[in-house]
C-alpha cells in the first residue's frame, strides 16, 4: 500500500516518532503486521515508531523486523497483562534484554480498565467478534498497583528500577489516577524521569486537567492520542487536546496515534490528521516539533536532531 501525502504535510511527517502503534500479530484483529506498517511509516518519512503488543513482549520479533525494514528506528515493548505474568520484573529483564525500549503497566488487564469496560477487553470487540472475545475474556484477578493498604506493590519498584538501569520508557497502562500519582512519586524519589502518562483523554484515562498538570508536576510527560477523536471511539474534542498542551506545556508533551484498529483510520493518515488538527488549533510549529520529534526522541535515547 501506497499512501498519497500531499507535499505540505509530508512535511509536516518528515522525521516524526510515533511512540504508540499497534500492528499483527496480535490477539486482536489487526489490518497490518509490523513489516507493512514500518514499511509504510518509512515511506512516509517516519524516523521512527514504537510497536506495541498487548499480549506479548515483541521486541524479539522487532530485532527481525528491522532487518527486513531498514532506514527507520523501530522499538519494542512490553505490556504487564497477566499474559507475561502481570507485574513481573523477569518478564522485564527477558525484555530490556531484547533490546525492549518501552515498558507499559497494565493495560486490558488493569483494575482501572476492567471496572470501566466491565470486562479485559472491549465491548465493541466483544459484539463484532465474540469467538475471539470469549478467549480473552477469561476470568482474571484484575491487576492494581497499590497493595491493600494503598501502598505501591514492590513488583512496582523494581519494575521502575530495571527501566531507569536500562534507561527504557514506562507507561502507565489503564491503571487508575491514585496509581498513577503513587507510581510517579515513587518514580521521582528513585531519580528515573522516563514516565509517560498514557493517551490522556481515552474512554478511562481521561484526566482533569488539574490530574494532568499534578502528573507533569511530579514528572511525567503527557501523552496525547489521535485515537480518542476517532467516530468509531469517543469523539473527544481535538481543540481540547491542543488546549491542555497549550496548558501543561508542549515541552512536557507527547502527540501519538495509539492507531492500528480496523474501524480507526491507517496509523499514518490518522497521525497526520492529528498533527494538522493540533496545528489547527493553536499549537506552533515549534510546539509541533516538541510533541512529535524532540520530546519522542529524547524519551528514546536518540539524538534530537533539528528540524
Amino acid at each position: 500500500m501506497t499512501l498519497s501525502i500531499p507535499e505540505p504535510d509530508q512535511r509536516l511527517l518528515h522525521g516524526v516518532i510515533d511512540m504508540h502503534l499497534h500492528a499483527a500479530p496480535c490477539l486482536f484483529d489487526r489490518p497490518f503486521d509490523e513489516i507493512d506498517i514500518s514499511t509504510e511509516a518509512r515511506e512516509a518519512g517516519y524516523r521512527g515508531l514504537v510497536l506495541k503488543s498487548i499480549f506479548a513482549m515483541n521486541a524479539d520479533r522487532v530485532e527481525l523486523v528491522r532487518k527486513v525494514v531498514p532506514g527507520i528506528e523501530l522499538f519494542g515493548s512490553i505490556v504487564f497483562n497477566h499474559t507475561v505474568g502481570g507485574l513481573n520484573p523477569s518478564a522485564m529483564r527477558a525484555a530490556i534484554g531484547f533490546g525492549a525500549k518501552v515498558a507499559w503497566l497494565p493495560t486490558v488487564h488493569a483494575a482501572r480498565h476492567v471496572e470501566f469496560f466491565g470486562m479485559p477487553t472491549y465491548p465493541w470487540l466483544a459484539q463484532r467478534r465474540p469467538e475471539l472475545s470469549n478467549t480473552l475474556r477469561e476470568e482474571i484477578v484484575p491487576i492494581r498497583l497499590l497493595d491493600a493498604d494503598g501502598r505501591l506493590k514492590p513488583e512496582v519498584t523494581e519494575i521502575l528500577e530495571l527501566a531507569a538501569q536500562a534507561d527504557m520508557v514506562v507507561g502507565t497502562g489503564h491503571v487508575g489516577a491514585d496509581e498513577i500519582l503513587a507510581t510517579l512519586a515513587r518514580a521521582r524519589e528513585i531519580g528515573f524521569r522516563k514516565m509517560v502518562c498514557t493517551h490522556v483523554g481515552w474512554h478511562a484515562t481521561a484526566w482533569s486537567r488539574d490530574e494532568m498538570l499534578r502528573m507533569a508536576d511530579l514528572g511525567a510527560t503527557i501523552e496525547f492520542t489521535v485515537n480518542p477523536t476517532m467516530p468509531a471511539r469517543q469523539r473527544a474534542d481535538p481543540r481540547k487536546f491542543a488546549e491542555d498542551i497549550l496548558a501543561i506545556g508542549a515541552e512536557r508533551c507527547v502527540a501519538s496515534s495509539d492507531l492500528g484498529q480496523r474501524d480507526n483510520a491507517h496509523p499514518v493518515e490518522g497521525y497526520r490528521m492529528f498533527l494538522r488538527m493540533l496545528r489547527n488549533f493553536g499549537l506552533s510549529e515549534e510546539d509541533l516539533n516538541l510533541v512529535s520529534r524532540v520530546n519522542p526522541a529524547r524519551l528514546l535515547g536518540l539524538e534530537v536532531i533539528a528540524p
